[in-house]
């Protein structure tokens, strides 16, 4: 393997094993500070699975959006209901 291509992995795996930080992180603040009811739910996922239902919910989501970018809520909550099938999937073999 030439170093260029090590290189290039290493990132990678920082740049996921970064990502997994930053999901704990979101995961632990919406049940901390935003009193959520599921451990397992990103901060970002909660606010576009309630923009719909509270104003509050659609700020925030909006301003997420802004900062990490077009459509990251919306994609975190895809990215929660991801997990949480793959956590079922597993289970039950």
């Amino acid at each position: 393997m030439s170093q260029d291509s090590l290189i290039e992995r290493l990132g990678r795996g920082f740049i996921s094993y970064l990502t997994r930080v930053g999901d704990a992180i979101s995961q632990l603040l919406n049940v901390l500070v935003l009193f959520g009811d599921n451990a397992n739910e990103s901060i970002s996922g909660r606010s576009h699975r309630l923009k719909s239902r509270f104003r509050s919910w659609a700020w925030l989501n909006a301003f997420i959006d802004v900062v990490f970018g077009k459509d990251h809520c919306e994609l975190a909550y895809l990215n929660d209901i991801n997990r949480a099938k793959k956590t079922i999937s597993e289970s039950a073999q």
